[in-house]
């Protein structure tokens, strides 16, 4: 099943969901934590920026200027991606950040958020590979498996090249799923590795989200913002669910977060940070620490 428009999105978003009750702690962040959400919603941004997709061996660039973390470090880029699938397009990049020393995996979001909101209800398929009982979302899966091949051997060369790297998988949007599925498949395979995602929708079922949750090589930032409608897609009725935690940053649009702003939610489909909010604001899909698409 397919939603024929946004409206269906809309529609779906305003069913009840009825969901078991889960332990939930919720606590402010530390101001290094946000440094770091900070820092990887940049390197999300990036993404955007059709320069740092055309070329290598360059610096990466945001010519809007929301990226200016990345640009005062000094960055290589080793390898871009696109692949036109059946989901969309699968775009991003590959950088090395020597400054921190960072191997760095972006994803970018859709190109056509509206329609790609439209048409995000896929059903699940089977994951048994990565963990027993688990179920990714097909079109998620499927627009990581066209480059999943070529990325592999790019990250296995950069971590060769530069040992000691910590390898990062970011992304906002469509492309926070994809950074999401690449950071676990890479850690079934044995490699540790730091998710920073923003405004991420659900990518599989619970035996998913439970499993991402306790796996123990990397750690999991999945960052959302008030009522960004994204996150609470695919609903859970249709047998999706969240990993934990959750960084929920309350604070409104073309507003400096600080860490008093922004809340570690612990709970697997929690409701107690943005899937428990009533409303849906695209606009707040589009703003995490910076207009996080602003190149596109």
């Amino acid at each position: 099943m397919k939603f024929p428009t946004a409206v269906g999105a809309a529609a779906l978003l305003a069913l009840p969901v009825t969901a078991a009750p889960q332990p939930v702690s919720r606590r402010t962040i530390s101001t290094s934590v946000l440094d770091e959400i900070d820092l990887f919603a940049q390197f999300s941004a990036a993404a955007y920026c059709s320069a740092n997709l055309n070329t290598t061996g360059t610096a990466l660039a945001c010519d809007v200027g929301n990226c200016p973390l990345v640009e005062a470090s000094d960055t290589t880029i080793l390898y871009n991606f696109d692949d036109t699938n059946s989901f969309g397009d699968t775009t991003g990049y590959i950088a090395v950040d020597t400054t921190h020393k960072l191997i760095i995996l972006s994803f970018r979001g859709s190109s056509d958020l509206s329609n790609w909101i439209a048409d995000i209800d896929f059903p699940l398929t089977d994951a048994s590979d990565i963990c027993s009982g688990c179920k990714f979302h097909e079109g998620f899966w499927d627009a990581w498996e066209t480059v999943a091949s070529n990325i592999t051997a790019q990250i296995e060369s950069a971590l060769s090249t530069y040992p000691g790297y910590t390898l990062v998988s970011t992304g906002h949007s469509l492309g926070a799923a994809l950074a999401a599925i690449a950071a676990t498949v890479f850690r079934v395979s044995g490699y540790t590795v730091e998710l920073y995602n923003y405004g991420q929708p659900r990518i599989g079922n619970l035996a998913l989200a439970d499993f991402i949750t306790t796996e123990d090589m990397g750690s999991n930032y999945r960052v959302t913002h008030t009522d960004d409608p994204v996150p609470k897609l695919p609903p859970e009725l249709l047998g999706f669910a969240h990993f934990s935690p959750e960084y929920w940053i309350t604070s409104g649009n073309n507003v400096t977060v600080t860490d008093y702003n922004v809340t570690e939610v612990i709970g697997v489909n929690s409701a107690a940070g943005n899937d428990g909010t009533t409303n849906s604001s695209v606009s707040a899909h589009l703003f995490y620490t910076i207009y996080i698409s602003a190149c596109s």
